[in-house]
């Protein structure tokens, strides 16, 4: 039985605020949450209001254009099917639990899981999300980076997602379609820069 890295819902959230994307005083947040995470059966966490799940969400980015997902049918979580992604990632697994950085060994895992990406890249801690309006993010609080590269990038699961490389232009054509963790990232890191 898969089991998954949480935290307790209002210790975080005491830190978090109302924020729905955080910036500031993300070194403080991660350090807690490596020192107060605990694993639960999936299955629990995903329903257990008392947890909040935490999920690396990994943006790419290539001289200005955005790496975009489209989540398919055999997608694990059945609430995000069809949905627009701009971001890779998911849960941090048990199996991470004996790593010094569980977050970071759950993230590396995720991207060479879903993405072939080039380990020349730039990896930067953005932001935290915390948006809890319903669906998947009443669960879930994401680690937003972003990944800067020259190289190209495909993605592995293919039978789960597809992907392709989008301007912030295309993307704000698109925002209507977007799950909207990669609604929130848009208006937070890309638009400024339209």
């Amino acid at each position: 039985m898969e089991q998954v890295l949480v935290v307790d819902r209002h210790t975080l959230e005491d830190r978090l605020g109302e924020n729905i994307f955080l910036t500031e005083n993300l070194e403080d947040i991660y350090a807690f949450l490596l020192a107060h995470h605990k694993f639960l059966p999936r299955d629990q966490a995903e329903y257990d209001s008392s947890v909040r799940q935490i999920i690396p969400y990994v943006i790419l980015c290539r001289n200005g254009s955005y790496f975009l997902l489209r989540r398919l049918r055999k997608q694990t979580e059945q609430r995000l099917h069809h949905k627009l992604s701009l971001g890779v990632g998911g849960h941090i697994n048990a199996t991470e639990s004996t790593a010094a950085d569980p977050i970071q060994a759950g993230l590396l895992r995720e991207l060479t899981e879903e993405v072939n990406v080039s380990l020349d890249y730039s990896l930067t801690f953005v932001g935290i999300l915390n948006e809890t309006t319903g669906g998947v993010s009443d669960y879930h609080t994401a680690l937003v980076y972003l990944l800067e590269t020259e190289d190209d990038v495909s993605v592995r699961e293919t039978e789960k997602m597809s992907g392709t490389w989008t301007t912030p232009q295309e993307l704000e054509e698109l925002y209507p379609a977007l799950e909207t963790w990669s609604q929130i990232v848009f208006d937070q890191i890309i638009a400024p820069q339209v």
